[in-house]
């Protein structure tokens, strides 16, 4: 006698619902999402830098328009502004230096400046805007 084993169907999963149930879900996080934030740029700043509050600490280098420069004042050129802002450095390391362009001066020789002085080691540089009245 031969006995026959019952053939077991297997049961066959309908996800259909399962696929729709992930859409939803799927529009659901893409329209509460804020994409707003991935289009910032992250900035660290120095937190044991002290803000200097008197204009008259930092030494100010001018950018003229017509490519010279002064130095805290003077007219100088560029290999004695390298050579005073080494000086500066080796006696204080932490002294501030503050570029300022006068109207019209390309934006390369102000970065040029920037980056003059950080290679030198300066590491407390900023920026500073022509006076109101045109004056530098």
């Amino acid at each position: 006698m031969r006995l026959r084993r019952k053939r077991r169907n297997m049961a066959l999963l309908n996800i259909t619902s399962l696929i729709d149930v992930v859409f939803m879900l799927l529009i659901f996080f893409m329209l509460t999402i804020d994409f707003s934030r991935f289009r910032m740029i992250g900035v660290d700043t120095p937190q044991q830098l002290e803000v200097v509050k008197d204009p008259t600490a930092a030494i100010v280098i001018l950018l003229r328009k017509d490519g010279g420069f002064e130095y805290d004042g003077k007219p100088s050129t560029l290999d004695q502004i390298a050579a005073r802002v080494r000086g500066i450095l080796e006696v204080d390391p932490g002294r501030s230096f503050l570029i300022r362009p006068e109207q019209g001066v390309k934006m390369q020789d102000t970065i040029d400046m920037f980056q003059l002085t950080r290679d030198l080691g300066a590491y407390a540089v900023s920026f500073s805007p022509p006076d109101r009245n045109g004056e530098p």
